[in-house]
């Protein structure tokens, strides 16, 4: 009976030795995640050129000086001035004003296409006063005025075009003066769309109606506008910024100009948080910002018995205007042109207090990845419970029946 016995414990062990070495010759354990030598080890293979970087203070001072996204110094120029100059497809009126004599267009008019009660048509009830039907600026740029002809308007302002007419009167009217308005502009306007509650041509004055100005002439964006973004497009240039970052940076709020295309568009911010978490999902900001902290807790933080708080990894695609000041020298790129963004690892240690007033000072961005990866325990544990598994199946099979 010993005989038996000792040689069913040695083959035992001979199956779980063999067992060991091929469970650790490369056959995987099942796991939530990666462990933090895992990972960390990943990084001198050199399959895909990432930096690992510990997240402490100096490396969130850093970070606070993201702007994200902004609409650039080709949309801020400050040459640009308000004007009503007037293009092809206006329409103005014209009003004549004669000072005595015989009047050149005859019996005093009134436009019946002006509505009653304006200033124009109590004006015109007065002798020498003409109003001219409302013309629509051709595509040559000219309208018609009578006794003086086709003249060419483009360019120019009411005020300028009224000056021109006078001139072109005199002589065959006495002392006449000009007063020209504009009925309709569709060339001084700009285009506002997508997720706004009016989309519309919106006129645009003498003011100068800045990027909020028409929006909110549009009826305002539909969704929050922390999930919302404003594409602006100017001739050949395209910008697109967060609608929250026009509201809270005055320098954003530019100007418009005529023919500005503006086209909102719903599109909530994302943030995922992966490995031994009590969810592994996908969140919406919901908030105008979400610091890293909030985002472990909205996933309910590492599981107890296989999560390690010490390894919590953020991916990110820093811009290498950040990035070139967080890299150690030696990862920085020598000579040439430096990359747009740099993919860097940032790691959380909630090991040690400090973590934690780190992670209330990061702050969440876009389609960022948390990954909270497994105890280097768990991994011993599942391998020793997978060995005793195969191990008493080797007794159970050599025991005598």
């Amino acid at each position: 009976m010993i005989t038996s016995a000792t040689t069913q414990m040695r083959c035992c062990v001979r199956v779980g030795g063999l067992l060991l070495v091929l469970i650790l010759g490369g056959c995987a354990l099942p796991a939530a995640g990666p462990t933090t030598a895992q990972l960390e080890n990943s990084a001198s293979k050199g399959d895909f050129d990432f930096t690992i970087v510990h997240l402490n203070g100096r490396v969130a001072s850093i970070l606070h000086r993201y702007a994200g996204a902004r609409f650039g110094e080709r949309f801020k120029a400050a040459r640009y001035v308000a004007s009503n100059a007037l293009g092809p497809g206006d329409t103005i009126a014209i009003t004549v004003y004669e000072s005595g004599g015989s009047s050149l267009f005859g019996a005093s008019s009134a436009v019946s296409t002006v509505p009653p009660g304006s200033v124009v048509t109590q004006a015109a009830t007065g002798a020498g006063v003409t109003t001219i039907p409302p013309q629509t600026i051709e595509a040559d740029g000219t309208v018609f005025m009578p006794y003086v002809g086709r003249i060419r308007v483009i360019g120019k302002t009411p005020g300028q075009i009224g000056h021109m007419i006078e001139e072109s009167l005199k002589g065959k009217v006495v002392e006449p003066q000009v007063v020209v308005s504009t009925v309709a502009s569709v060339s001084n306007a700009a285009t506002v769309g997508g997720e706004v509650n009016q989309p519309r041509a919106v006129p645009l004055s003498l003011r100068g109606e800045r990027l909020l100005d028409v929006i909110a002439a549009a009826g305002g964006a539909k969704y929050p506008s922390y999930e919302v973004y404003v594409r602006m497009v100017r001739g050949h240039s395209v910008g697109n910024v967060l609608l929250q970052t026009v509201i809270n940076d005055p320098s954003e709020n530019i100007i418009v100009r005529p023919n500005d295309q503006i086209f909102l568009t719903h599109n909530p911010r994302t943030f995922a948080v992966l490995g031994a978490t009590q969810k592994v999902s996908q969140y919406t900001f919901d908030t105008e910002k979400v610091t890293l902290a909030e985002a472990i807790a909205r996933a309910g933080g590492p599981i107890d018995t296989i999560g390690d708080p010490s390894g919590i990894y953020l991916f990110r695609f820093e811009p290498w205007a950040l990035a070139k000041d967080i890299l150690p020298a030696a990862d920085a790129p020598a000579g040439g042109s430096p990359p747009d963004f740099v993919p860097i690892l940032y790691r959380l240690n909630l090991g040690d207090a400090e973590g934690y007033f780190v992670a209330q000072s990061i702050q969440m961005r876009d389609k960022d990845v948390v990954l909270i990866t497994n105890a280097e325990a768990t991994q011993l544990q599942k391998l020793m419970a997978v060995v005793r598994g195969f191990t008493g199946v080797a007794y159970d099979l050599a025991r005598p029946r």
